[in-house]
């Protein structure tokens, strides 16, 4: 039987830039096979599975910033033993590390059998971007508790808000370099830029970002021109591609339009 460590290995092999690894966000045991299930018949699809923690909790009536250690945990094991049975490595959303924490918190995950986390450098419920020296030390200190667990080739995607809360203009870009720089050196497999759904990201940055940072990037699918597919952000150089909670947001949106149609005399197709 492969060890927690060698699940890590798997999915730290799969982040390879020009050729990334996409996860197709999930939140509880529904959307979880209903991703899998794509595995059905023989196909390599899904390759492993990401958890998103906004998707969580709005699925469990609270909003993302209010997501409480356990909730997101309560989640977490209902899917880890469904991903070990599939033999899909498990990335967990971890927020950002829940404060002090930060080491119990990577700790349990990987006991509940997860070989990756986010874990972001803004503050929880706040605006505000924890200082790079800061930020670097809490990776170290995650990694080292994995490490601890068991699992040293832990895949921390170390997530980045500059572009939501950071300066605007060009020196947001340097800002961003220089974190993803810091993060990378502090054992990360990968940086996430997410740049929030005021702000988003540009193409040009992306483009930098990979440049600067050998392809080490994770970006989420978004609609700006350049990165709204796979294949595009894939020509671009990312090493990992996720969509957050855009699966949730569509499977509610389809539910509330089949409810309207035959609420207003209609059916279901």
């Amino acid at each position: 039987m492969a060890s927690i460590n060698d699940t890590a290995k798997k999915l730290k092999a799969l982040h390879v830039p020009s050729s990334p690894i996409v996860f197709a966000n999930v939140w509880d045991i529904s959307s979880f096979n209903t991703v899998v299930s794509l595995n059905d018949g023989g196909s390599n699809l899904v390759k492993a599975i990401a958890t998103a923690s906004y998707a969580i909790a709005a699925s469990s009536g609270t909003q993302d910033e209010k997501l409480t250690i356990e909730e997101n945990f309560q989640a977490i094991t209902k899917i880890a033993p469904l991903a070990k049975a599939a033999g899909l490595p498990l990335s967990t959303d971890l927020q950002d590390g829940y404060g002090d924490q930060i080491a119990a918190v990577v700790k349990k995950a990987i006991e509940l059998g997860a070989v990756g986390a986010n874990i972001e450098d803004s503050i929880l419920g706040t605006d505000k971007l924890r200082p790079i020296d800061e930020q670097v030390q809490r990776y170290k200190t995650a990694l080292k508790a994995a490490a601890d667990a068991g699992c040293p080739d832990f895949v921390l995607n170390a997530r980045s808000d500059i572009f939501h809360f950071g300066p605007g203009g060009e020196a947001v870009l340097e800002e961003a370099i220089a974190r993803g720089k810091a993060y990378l050196e502090a054992g990360a497999t990968t940086v996430f830029y997410w740049g929030g759904p005021g702000r988003g990201l540009r193409t040009a940055w992306v483009e930098r970002l990979v440049k600067e940072l050998d392809g080490r990037v994770a970006v989420i699918l978004g609609p700006m021109p350049g990165l709204e597919t796979v294949n595009s952000l894939a020509k671009i150089g990312v090493a990992r591609i996720s969509v957050g909670p855009s699966l949730y947001r569509l499977a509610t949106i389809t539910i509330q339009e089949a409810a309207r149609k035959l609420l207003s005399g209609g059916g279901l197709i």
